[in-house]
């Protein structure tokens, strides 16, 4: 049973009713199992019947048979499970690719990968840099402002059985690795799309792969993690595994977060999927643990590793037998933001599960690079015990009464000098607050400032960008104000020193509120290049920004169907997520966003023209 097609078809919950009669219809059986939350009004965070209708039956029988909502369709049997999937999907079972019956478009004449090419234009990992500013450097561009108007779609490449694409691609010696959000770990040739390899994952792939070169001229590796908590060392040449292993034994446990590496040293943190089964009346939560590892990249083999929360016990048993555990939670979804210098390591955590939720969660943490001691705790919101029972309709009023406000950190620190001595960690919150903290003094606050509303997925969510003197925040904010523009999305300039804006550009009006999952927010990650800084949004549309003014001076609809180098079939969708790659005068980017978004399973690659006619859907101003 391969675990990498085990996703979730919304993000985490359906909501179950009474017992299932014997001869109960599929129609009946939705709505008493999955209605309450996917139906017309579907619940946040849940996928409406209608999204759902876009996947394949394999992919939503394997959700409820072996899958996240197993817990909620057991009663069902396979049988009445498979039955289910047909009546909800509206693709006929075995019309559509999937990851097993995938057939890649092999490059014809693969050139060798250059094991020097670590010298030559690349992204590598969530940022080119330790400090995780997301900043592309002009020699490794190789793109201006001025070229936006020369960029056309050269590429399209489908993932098979995905409703969402929301990962950001690795340039490394002229080949694309990419992690596929049904499963896998994909080599492409970055100019054509090709394939060279595809190495099959036990979970879905969200974080961007590191690519290192090879011990004493060998092949470069490339370090890939996955959902269901794994990690691997792969070969780039060949995508052969030198090594593999889970990272945790609990079997939610999570790894969402690039993977970082230096000096032989390679760091992961881990996140888990555990607080979508507490919607469950049958679940008791929540025992998973948060937590930062350390793997002698070479082996493998684990140096350390260090809890960001206690070990969880017995709270309470209900009346029905249920027992809640506590503490729990605490997971990281981001990469760790490295400090040499300082001989530290800085990760962002998100909220505790059950109470009492510990001083790590809604936290930046400071640990030792050499030994995982924590080193300090800067803490920005207590008493956050959240999980999707908090807002799962029928949940049981104690557990709701525990809920804390789902304030997540979801991205990455950014380390930056302010001068003098002094340096400064910029962390972004689900609360719309970005706060500024003194790493070399335990976390003490510089300054904060409020940016948006904020919310379960508002305020700063997937990551932003900085130079040495400035940041560039995207807002999220997609349920609380979607219908908005003037609060929903929207970008930030703020000067690094104090805060102050320098200038802010509201989100467009979306062009699309009419179809469902279609909004304002702009929670994908950015990214930042000399002149130019690329932020996607929730109505599909890719822009570019002036850095200097917050003008928009690119703007690329992508929510269409795709001819794709592989033959899947493929459609852009909103964009959240990992963010733009730019190498070598190309730009590269995923499209669709299914879970609470429009879906889609495209990656585009927009590289310089070949003399064709401008797309009309590409405006440049």
């Amino acid at each position: 049973m391969r675990a990498g097609v085990t996703i979730a078809i919304g993000v985490g919950w359906l909501c179950s009713g009474g017992p299932a009669g014997a001869t109960e219809s599929p129609e009946a059986s939705f709505g008493r199992i999955c209605g309450t939350c996917h139906g017309a009004q579907p619940v946040p965070r849940a996928m409406s019947q209608d999204a759902m209708a876009e996947l394949t039956p394999e992919h939503i029988f394997r959700t409820i048979s072996e899958g996240r909502m197993a817990i909620y369709a057991i009663s069902l049997g396979s049988e009445r499970q498979r039955s289910l999937a047909e009546w909800v999907s509206k693709v006929e079972w075995g019309s559509a690719p999937t990851p097993e019956t995938e057939t890649l478009v092999r490059c014809e004449r693969p050139e060798p990968l250059d094991p020097r090419a670590a010298s030559g234009p690349r992204w590598s990992g969530w940022s080119p840099d330790l400090d995780n500013t997301r900043f592309q450097p002009a020699d490794l561009a190789g793109l201006e402002a001025a070229d936006l108007a020369g960029l056309e779609l050269r590429w399209a490449f489908g993932f098979p059985g995905a409703t969402t694409a929301g990962v950001q691609p690795a340039v490394f010696g002229g080949r694309l690795f990419v992690g596929g959000s049904a499963g896998g770990v994909y080599a492409l040739d970055a100019e054509t799309g090709c394939a060279h390899w595809k190495f099959e994952t036990e979970g879905p792939v969200r974080a961007t792969p590191v690519v290192a070169p090879g011990a004493e001229g060998g092949a470069p590796v490339v370090y890939a993690v996955d959902r269901a908590g794994w990690a691997y060392a792969l070969d780039a040449e060949t995508g052969a595994p030198r090594w593999k292993g889970p990272q945790d034994a609990h079997p939610r446990a999570a790894i969402t977060a690039s993977p970082v590496l230096h000096a032989g040293t390679l760091y992961l943190v881990l996140a888990s999927t555990e607080k979508a089964f507490s919607a469950s009346p049958d679940y008791d939560c929540c025992t998973f643990r948060g937590s930062v590892v350390a793997l002698d990249a070479a082996s493998g083999e684990r140096r350390w590793k260090t809890y960001l929360v206690g070990e969880p016990g017995v709270v309470r048993t209900g009346d029905d037998g249920k027992r809640v555990y506590g503490p729990s939670g605490v997971g990281s979804w981001s990469a760790a933001t490295l400090d040499p210098e300082a001989g530290a390591l800085y990760v962002t955590t998100g909220n505790g599960y059950t109470p009492p939720a510990p001083e790590t969660s809604d936290a930046v943490v400071a640990l030792d690079m050499e030994t995982g001691a924590i080193r300090w705790t800067y803490q920005a919101e207590p008493d956050d015990a959240w999980t999707l029972a908090c807002i799962t309709p029928g949940a049981n009023p104690a557990v709701v009464a525990e809920c804390g406000p789902d304030l997540d950190f979801g991205s990455s620190v950014i380390l930056r000098e302010l001068g003098g001595g002094r340096r400064v960690l910029l962390a972004g919150q689900k609360s719309g607050v970005m706060h500024a903290i003194d790493p070399d003094r335990e976390g003490a606050v510089v300054w904060t400032k409020r940016l948006s509303p904020g919310g379960v997925l508002g305020g700063i969510e997937w990551g932003f960008a900085a130079e040495p003197d400035r940041v560039f925040v995207p807002i999220s904010d997609v349920w609380e104000n979607q219908n908005t523009p003037g609060h929903a999305g929207g970008v930030y300039s703020l000067r690094i020193r104090d805060g102050a804006t320098l200038w802010q550009t509201p989100a467009p009006a979306p062009d699309c509120l009419d179809t469902p999952g279609c909004s304002a927010g702009q929670p994908q990650a950015a990214t930042l290049l000399p002149g130019v800084l690329f932020s996607g949004s929730m109505d599909g549309h890719m822009r570019a920004y002036d850095p200097e003014s917050g003008a928009v001076i690119w703007d690329v609809d992508t929510k269409r169907s795709y001819e794709t180098v592989n033959g899947i079939p493929a459609h852009g969708g909103s964009i959240k997520g990992g963010g733009v790659t730019v190498v070598d005068g190309w730009v590269y980017f995923a499209s669709g966003y299914g879970l609470w978004g429009m879906p889609g399973n495209v990656l585009l690659a927009f590289g310089p023209s070949e003399a064709a006619p401008r797309p009309e859907r590409m405006r440049v101003y």
